[in-house]
């Protein structure tokens, strides 16, 4: 617990920092023309003529998990590599 009061407002504010600007950047990414052609085409599950989703039954259950671990996981590491640079640059020398 002693730890988790550590500078808890500078933590906080780089994770409000950093959601902010992804945010941003995903917001900036919905506005061009890219997904706008994205959206307009749509996505068809399954082929045509009623073929059917031809995804294989396992993949159902394991491809959520490994959804939610990407969109977790990747920003959970970029923060961590930011910080971990930011501290080094702290404690190196000024050149």
């Amino acid at each position: 617990m002693k730890y988790l009061q550590y500078h808890w407002k500078s933590r906080t504010c780089v994770v409000l920092l950093i959601s902010v600007v992804i945010s941003v950047l995903l917001i900036s990414l919905e506005l061009t023309d890219w997904a706008a052609q994205i959206n307009q085409q749509g996505y068809s599950h399954g082929g045509e003529g009623g073929e059917g989703n031809k995804v294989p039954s396992f993949l159902r259950y394991i491809l959520p998990f490994v959804k939610e671990s990407v969109l977790i996981g990747v920003p959970m590491l970029l923060t961590l590599l930011f910080l971990k640079i930011s501290r080094m640059l702290k404690r190196s020398p000024n050149r």
